[in-house]
Protein backbone atom coordinates (compact mmCIF):
# COMPACT_ATOMS: atom_id res chain seq x y z
CA UNK A 1 0.00 0.00 0.00
CA UNK A 2 1.35 3.02 -1.05
CA UNK A 3 -1.49 5.69 0.68
CA UNK A 4 0.49 7.39 3.34
CA UNK A 5 -2.82 7.29 5.41
CA UNK A 6 -2.25 3.43 5.74
CA UNK A 7 1.37 3.18 6.32
CA UNK A 8 0.91 6.38 9.37
CA UNK A 9 -1.30 3.39 11.32
CA UNK A 10 0.63 0.77 13.65
CA UNK A 11 0.44 -2.57 12.98
CA UNK A 12 -1.90 -4.48 15.91
CA UNK A 13 -0.13 -5.86 18.79
CA UNK A 14 0.24 -10.12 18.28
CA UNK A 15 -1.17 -10.60 21.50
CA UNK A 16 -4.14 -8.54 21.35
CA UNK A 17 -7.57 -10.26 21.84
CA UNK A 18 -10.48 -8.98 19.93
CA UNK A 19 -13.81 -8.09 21.80
CA UNK A 20 -16.43 -10.51 20.93
CA UNK A 21 -18.78 -8.11 20.76
CA UNK A 22 -17.34 -6.98 17.73
CA UNK A 23 -17.01 -10.48 15.74
CA UNK A 24 -21.01 -10.37 16.36
CA UNK A 25 -21.28 -7.44 14.92
CA UNK A 26 -19.28 -8.08 12.10
CA UNK A 27 -21.68 -11.70 11.32
CA UNK A 28 -23.43 -11.14 8.33
CA UNK A 29 -26.64 -12.50 9.58
CA UNK A 30 -26.84 -10.15 13.02
CA UNK A 31 -29.55 -7.31 13.95
CA UNK A 32 -28.20 -4.01 15.23
CA UNK A 33 -27.97 -3.87 19.00
CA UNK A 34 -31.29 -3.13 21.22
CA UNK A 35 -30.33 -0.22 22.08
CA UNK A 36 -29.48 1.29 19.06
CA UNK A 37 -33.02 0.47 17.71
CA UNK A 38 -35.43 -0.87 20.07
CA UNK A 39 -38.37 -2.95 18.92
CA UNK A 40 -41.38 -1.42 17.87
CA UNK A 41 -44.46 -1.46 20.20
CA UNK A 42 -47.72 -3.44 19.89
CA UNK A 43 -51.03 -2.81 20.77
CA UNK A 44 -53.30 0.36 20.73
CA UNK A 45 -52.90 3.83 22.26
CA UNK A 46 -54.79 6.33 24.41
CA UNK A 47 -56.55 9.19 22.51
CA UNK A 48 -54.37 12.02 24.61
CA UNK A 49 -51.14 9.74 23.57
CA UNK A 50 -52.04 9.71 19.64
CA UNK A 51 -53.23 13.44 19.59
CA UNK A 52 -50.10 14.71 21.13
CA UNK A 53 -47.77 12.38 18.71
CA UNK A 54 -49.57 13.59 16.06
CA UNK A 55 -49.16 17.38 16.68
CA UNK A 56 -45.12 16.43 17.22
CA UNK A 57 -45.21 14.21 13.64
CA UNK A 58 -47.42 18.07 12.51
CA UNK A 59 -44.79 20.33 13.96
CA UNK A 60 -42.13 18.63 13.12
CA UNK A 61 -43.52 18.76 8.94
CA UNK A 62 -44.88 21.87 9.09
CA UNK A 63 -41.50 23.43 10.07
CA UNK A 64 -39.48 21.39 7.19
CA UNK A 65 -41.68 22.46 4.54
CA UNK A 66 -41.32 26.11 5.55
CA UNK A 67 -37.78 25.48 5.19
CA UNK A 68 -36.75 26.18 9.56
CA UNK A 69 -34.34 23.87 10.61
CA UNK A 70 -34.78 22.59 14.05
CA UNK A 71 -31.51 20.98 14.56
CA UNK A 72 -28.89 23.08 15.28
CA UNK A 73 -30.91 26.03 16.15
CA UNK A 74 -31.14 30.00 15.07
CA UNK A 75 -28.65 31.73 13.56
CA UNK A 76 -25.25 32.79 15.16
Amino acid sequence: MTDPAFTDVPAADETAEVDPHWLELRAANTLLPLFYMPPTMGGRRSLPMRIVATVVISVFMLATTLGICLTYGGPS
